[in-house]
């Protein structure tokens, strides 16, 4: 994604930097908060006394990285501290809170999705603005629909992970073998799975597109 800017000059990259910038803080914001809402929801005040519980984004992000995932592609937000005890429900508030952050991506990636073809049908790419909307909605679908498959895979610390390990026991053998091995198994997808991640992403958001372009063509 971020090789695109190496091709982009004048008014057109002025646009594309502005959007990727915006959709980076939407995004990671709006993803924490979605945890933090809905574990002060099932009964834990922790992210409420953090001040977690919050649009403004300031609360949500981390500066380096931030700056890692505008400049590399890949970086992290503030994670929202909850204590699980606190829930009416622990499974039930385990799950939904691990999977509220994702389906916060996912939809804002269907609304990205939505964008980007409205604007291939209507939008002249005149100035900046029309760049800064078309490079919006481009980044707002593929960033976030991004985040949903990354984050939904079921690795240790990922919220694909902690909703399996809501919905198991704690002792059971994947569960220990992912708490112990986890964060290694994370490190080898980040450096060589950037294949199979992209493959997912095309099939998974290939439904979203074809829907869009019937709706808008």
């Amino acid at each position: 994604m971020l090789s695109i800017f190496g091709e982009l000059t004048g008014i057109e990259l002025i646009g594309a930097g502005l959007a990727l910038l915006v959709v980076l803080v939407l995004s990671l914001s709006l993803h924490e908060f979605a945890h933090a809402y809905v574990a002060y929801k099932q009964g834990d005040f922790t992210p409420k006394e953090m001040g977690r519980v919050t649009l403004n984004p300031l609360a949500h992000i981390d500066p380096i990285g931030f700056l890692c995932c505008a400049l590399f592609g890949f970086g992290w937000a503030k994670p929202v501290e909850i204590n699980p005890i606190k829930f009416r429900n622990y499974r039930k508030g385990m799950f939904l809170t691990s999977i509220a952050g994702v389906t916060v991506n996912i939809i804002l990636s269907f609304i990205g999705c939505g964008v980007f073809y409205i604007c291939l049908r209507f939008l002249p790419l005149t100035n900046v603005f029309c760049y800064f909307i078309y490079y919006f909605g481009m980044f707002l679908y593929t960033i976030n629909l991004a985040l949903f498959i990354f984050n939904l895979l079921p690795i240790y610390p990922l919220d694909g992970f902690n909703c399996i390990s809501a919905l198991t026991k704690y002792d059971n053998k994947f569960v220990n073998f992912m708490r112990k091995y986890g964060t290694i198994i994370l490190i080898v997808i980040l450096i060589f799975g950037d294949v199979f991640l992209l493959k997912l992403i095309n099939w998974i958001g290939m439904p979203m597109e074809m829907l869009w372009e019937l709706i808008v063509f």
